[in-house]
């Protein structure tokens, strides 16, 4: 037997639980079965011819019984050990009150002289149900109540209680009998209340039977088959008890002698209990000490460990040849004193080492276990494992002796730090990983997160440590993942997909999640990329691609767009084709040289130059269909569309400027002025395509004009082309003595949108000169305009959402700073959160399709029922958020109300499933600067307000300031 099993062995019980009834105890019961079956069908015997004939047997059984039952209580309470489990305490209390009662019920029976009071049939019967049922609680109390060990100590406040009990009883009976219901009549015999009663107590000793042999609590060593005998020979008992028609009737002997009965089987159960069993459990242990003595020897002279043996009291310590050894000495070469182990501990050890020793001394530690460095023979450190125990104390607690090991160590710790340098580096790189890290075994449990995971969900380390790992997606998404986790844990391989996640707050984000299962454990690796940016950011290129079609298909201006690595045309607009002479398919695919006359090396290097973004705008010759050659002028830039990288150039034909160009040129051999009025126009045409609003256009005229035209007066209209209300002008220098007057109308597109008007002199010198300029400038100002309407356009279109109309979070994330930054008490600003009731159920049942006309007519309800300077946006799904400048929550509840109200009264028709009628949906109103002028903390009131609306039973809109104070609804900040 190994030093591990000893400890086994040691609780080896000497009676096991669960066994059936002894075989001798069966006869037993079933002979005084047969005895009262037998006693019930044949006439009754008249053994007892009178009362007074009966007292001598009945009080030498009743004297039995109490002696039994007092001894039985003495075993309990005097057993071995310094505890008693609880349920034995009641037990043995319950035993008192029996033989108590019992003795009582003696003197009460009917011819016996009076105790206290006149002794008679119905004081002995309620003494004898109060023993019989103190009996029966004894025999249920290891049962039903907790075996937890009670010190002996607390053993005289339970005798107190069960002195108070008994006394208690004993007034009753004494003094009170009449309190009590009649057991017996004279002339009738036993009542119906005394043979149920009786019959109770019979129920309960079976009960008492039926638990003892099923139970799981009883204390070590209790002899239940013994105590279940007993139980059931006490149910026979009460059983004679209801048959007896007199006091001295054979039923009542026999229930006497089966008491007796059951009482002694009762005493061989607890004898064999609390006095047999603790011999036999020491006789085991005997063998097993010495058995465990014999193999820790062999097991201590093969494990190398060397062995000491302390005595406190001399200060004497016994080395063994092992211990000196494993420091490098012979036997001779150490003595027996405590300092040569104290002596040879490094300092840096050795508060530590002597503070273990002091603890394990004090009794605070079970044993003295410590790891420190000793000094060899050789000059060197060694790290060596001491452990041992307190062996012997004297009676005052203070430790006499002491024996422990002591083992070399020093490879260990060698391998430790490399195993901890080893875990640290990876926990490092695991931890710093950008990417959130889980390990997860293969029911789905959380065994391990880095930090990156705890960031991305918000959640603190103790709230991921063992929950599921399912807990983390949401709803809708988590049998997709079961299904892709079963096979990934029966196939093996690894699996990578996108799922929506939700961190501690509830908000839903894209993750990239990859399962690898690690090799060698039952564990799978969670790789989770957030990728929430990279969704958005698809779904915005397909938006802006939709916008980019629009855009690109319309307007007045030469559109292709090109692949730079092929250098052919991948699409054009109808106003190329028609200027090329191709039609559009033709010139879809078609090379780039086809028309650009350049050559092929010089057209490569713009392709790159325009990649790089180091240049944008070229002129160029383009050949048309039918051979003809025209100037163009070429803006470019790169666009990313579905990932690739492509070109999209607007052309000018500027064939008739080019022309005045080289006419302007031969001029400027003459007059230097024209030379520098076509540097400032490029200049001027550099800075107006760079303009991104129109009052930097109109800066950049009020600067360049001026120089341009010097010697003429000059006039500009212009108008803004996203608001023609908002106009714009411009007046420079004086008009010429003679003057010839150009009027050119600015237009972009269909629309005109500006006048320019040139006062210049009337010489042809002059008119050559700037009328072509004239001309130059309207065209820069018409292609500036052109060029700020389409970057508006592309501007406005990303603000609004594609399917309501309304503007996007994007726009909400710029404008509410700005709003909530005006918000005063006199200047309020009202938020509002408004999510449809139920719409889950509307995709689910009429499909997406009426989905989309649900939200789409909730949006038109919205814009119609808004002031100009009210803003409506689409938060996400089936959420908005409604901006009220200059309103307070109040006024602001009554509006949305009106629009809960237009919007329950609409249908939609379904092809198949009818009309839907009855949406709603809740909302939540926040007021700046009244609630908070923290755009987060608004919002979380708002959200606050709408989750309470909810709560209330949806169809309703609910104000932030008017909600109860109750913990439900406080506010925590939480970006969105």
């Amino acid at each position: 037997m190994s030093s591990r099993q000893l400890p086994s062995a040691l609780k080896m019980p000497a009676f096991k639980a669960h066994t059936p009834l002894p075989a001798s105890g069966l006869v037993g019961l079933a002979g005084m079965l047969v005895l009262m079956v037998l006693l019930i069908l044949l006439p009754r015997p008249d053994i007892f011819t009178s009362v007074a004939q009966y007292l001598i047997p009945h009080s030498l059984l009743e004297i039995g019984a109490v002696l039994v039952a007092s001894m039985a209580a003495i075993s309990i309470f005097q057993g071995h050990r310094s505890t008693v489990p609880v349920s034995f305490v009641v037990m043995g209390c319950a035993f008192l009150l029996s033989a108590f009662f019992d003795l009582i019920h003696i003197f009460s029976y009917d011819g016996m002289p009076n105790f206290v009071s006149d002794a008679s049939v119905q004081k002995a019967i309620h003494f004898w149900l109060a023993g019989r049922t103190a009996f029966v609680v004894a025999l249920l109390a290891p049962c039903l109540i907790t075996s937890r060990p009670m010190t002996r100590r607390r053993l005289p406040l339970a005798f107190v209680l069960t002195l108070v009990i008994g006394l208690l009883v004993s007034w009753v009976g004494l003094y009170h009998l009449d309190y009590l219901p009649a057991t017996f009549i004279p002339g009738s015999g036993l009542t119906a209340w005394k043979i149920g009663y009786e019959w109770v107590l019979a129920i309960g000793s079976l009960i008492a039977a039926i638990l003892l042999l099923s139970s799981r609590r009883l204390p070590e060593g209790t002899n239940i088959s013994w105590l279940a005998v007993a139980a059931l020979a006490t149910g026979l008992s009460e059983l004679c008890f209801t048959l007896y028609a007199t006091a001295h009737d054979v039923f009542n002997l026999l229930g006497h002698l089966y008491k007796v009965a059951a009482y002694g089987m009762l005493y061989h159960a607890i004898y064999s209990s609390r006095l047999v069993y603790p011999y036999q459990r020491l006789k085991d242990m005997s063998s097993a000490l010495a058995e465990a003595e014999q193999r820790w020897q062999f097991a201590l002279e093969g494990s190398g460990a060397g062995v000491w043996d302390w005595k406190q009291d001399s200060d004497q310590v016994f080395y063994s040849p092992q211990w000196k050894a494993t420091l490098g000495y012979e036997e001779e070469d150490i003595g027996s004193s405590f300092d040569e182990w104290k002596s040879r501990i490094h300092p840096d050890d050795m508060q530590r080492t002597l503070e273990d020793l002091k603890q394990h001394f004090e009794g605070h530690s079970v044993e003295y276990r410590n790891e420190h460095r000793m000094l060899t023979r050789s000059g060197e450190w060694k790290w060596i494992l001491d452990q041992g125990r307190v062996v012997e104390r004297s009676p005052d607690g203070r430790p006499l002796r002491m024996i422990g090991t002591h083992s070399d160590i020093d490879w260990i710790k060698e391998q430790q730090q490399r195993l901890i340098t080893s875990r640290a580096r990876l926990r490092s790189i695991y931890h710093s990983a950008p990417v959130g890290i889980i390990v997860a075994d293969r029911s789905g449990t959380i065994v391990d997160a880095n930090s990156a995971m705890h960031n991305l969900l918000g959640r603190g380390e103790a709230e991921l440590f063992q929950q599921s790992l399912w807990g983390l997606f949401s709803l809708e998404e988590v049998s997709r993942l079961k299904r892709a986790w079963g096979q990934l844990q029966r196939e093996g391989g690894n699996f990578q997909d996108e799922y929506h996640m939700q961190t501690a707050r509830g908000h839903l984000f894209w993750a990239e999640v990859t399962l690898t299962p690690l090799e060698g454990e039952d564990r799978t690796l969670v790789l989770v990329n957030n990728i929430e940016d990279r969704r958005r950011a698809i779904e915005l290129l397909e938006e802006n691609a939709t916008l980019y079609q629009e855009v690109f298909s319309t307007g007045n201006a030469i559109k292709l767009l090109i692949d730079p690595e092929l250098a052919e045309i991948i699409d054009a607009n109808p106003v190329a084709a028609d200027f090329y002479g191709y039609s559009i398919g033709e010139m879809c695919g078609m090379p780039l040289g086809r028309i650009n006359v350049l050559a092929s090396q010089t057209l490569s290097k713009r392709i790159r130059s325009v990649v790089n973004r180091t240049d944008n705008h070229f002129e160029a010759s383009h050949q048309l269909a039918n051979g003809e050659l025209r100037d163009v002028e070429i803006f470019t830039g790169p666009v990313d569309l579905n990932g690739r990288t492509l070109l999209f150039s607007i052309v000018h034909d500027i064939t008739d400027r080019k022309r005045a160009q080289r006419d302007l040129q031969i001029a400027n051999l003459k007059l230097s002025r024209l030379s520098e009025s076509r540097t400032q126009i490029h200049h001027l045409s550099e800075r107006l395509l760079t303009c991104s609003r129109l009052d930097e256009i109109v800066t950049q005229l009020n600067v360049r004009l001026p120089s341009l035209f010097a010697g003429c007066e000059g006039t500009l209209q212009l108008a803004d082309p996203a608001d023609h209300q908002q106009k714009t002008h411009i007046q420079w220098g004086t008009a010429p003595t003679e003057v010839c007057v150009l009027n050119h109308s600015l237009s972009v597109g269909d629309t005109v949108i500006g006048n320019f008007t040139l006062q210049i002199p009337s010489d042809s010198e002059s008119q050559e000169h700037l009328r072509p300029l004239a001309e130059d400038v309207c065209q820069l100002i018409m292609l500036a305009l052109a060029d700020l309407q389409l970057k508006q356009g592309l501007a406005h279109e990303a603000r609004r959402d594609t399917l309501t109309r309304l503007y996007n979070r994007r726009h909400l994330d710029e404008v509410l700073p700005q709003k909530l930054a005006e918000a005063s008490i006199g200047n309020p600003l009202s938020l509002v959160v408004l999510d449809l009731d139920n719409f889950k159920q509307v995709n689910d049942t009429y499909g997406h399709e009426m989905g989309d006309q649900v939200l789409s007519r909730l949006a038109s309800i919205i814009r119609e029922s808004l002031r100009s300077s009210d803003e409506a946006c689409r938060y996400g799904g089936e959420e908005f958020v409604i901006l009220m400048p200059g309103a307070s929550a109040a006024v602001t509840r009554a509006r949305v109300e009106a629009i809960l109200e237009a919007f329950r009264e609409e249908s939609f028709e379904h092809d198949t499933l009818g009309q839907l009628t009855g949406l709603s949906f809740s909302a939540g109103v926040a007021n700046a600067p009244h609630d908070s002028q923290s755009t987060d903390t608004l919002f979380s009131m708002a959200d606050n307000a709408l989750y309470q609306a909810k709560r209330s039973g949806r169809q309703r809109v609910l104000c932030f300031n008017n909600l109860p104070p109750t913990e439900d609804h406080r506010v925590t900040t939480s970006p969105r």
